[in-house]
């Protein structure tokens, strides 16, 4: 029961992160590079608080991840979006 209730607070807190850090950057950058730079910015970040995990490394890894590898795809696919022009 824990191990679904920790999966599913991995899921938000990646999208939480992705998807505020995107919106942040598209006031300066066009929408697919600020998504893009977002996803580079977190993995850095995650990453390097991955490297001080120590014995817990994978488990860190898996945490933040997965669920960025998973959420990558819908945050591509909502930049695609606000970048086409709407008549």
């Amino acid at each position: 029961m824990m191990e679904g209730a920790a999966a599913l607070f991995a899921l938000a807190y990646s999208g939480l992160v992705l998807f505020v850090l995107a919106s942040s950057l598209r006031k300066i950058y066009p929408p697919m590079r600020a998504a893009l730079t977002a996803f580079v910015l977190s993995v850095v970040v995650h990453g390097a608080s991955t490297l001080m995990a120590g014995e817990h490394a994978t488990l860190a890894l898996a945490f933040w991840g997965i669920p960025h590898l998973i959420l990558l795809p819908l945050l591509l696919w909502s930049a695609r979006q606000q970048s086409r022009v709407r008549p």
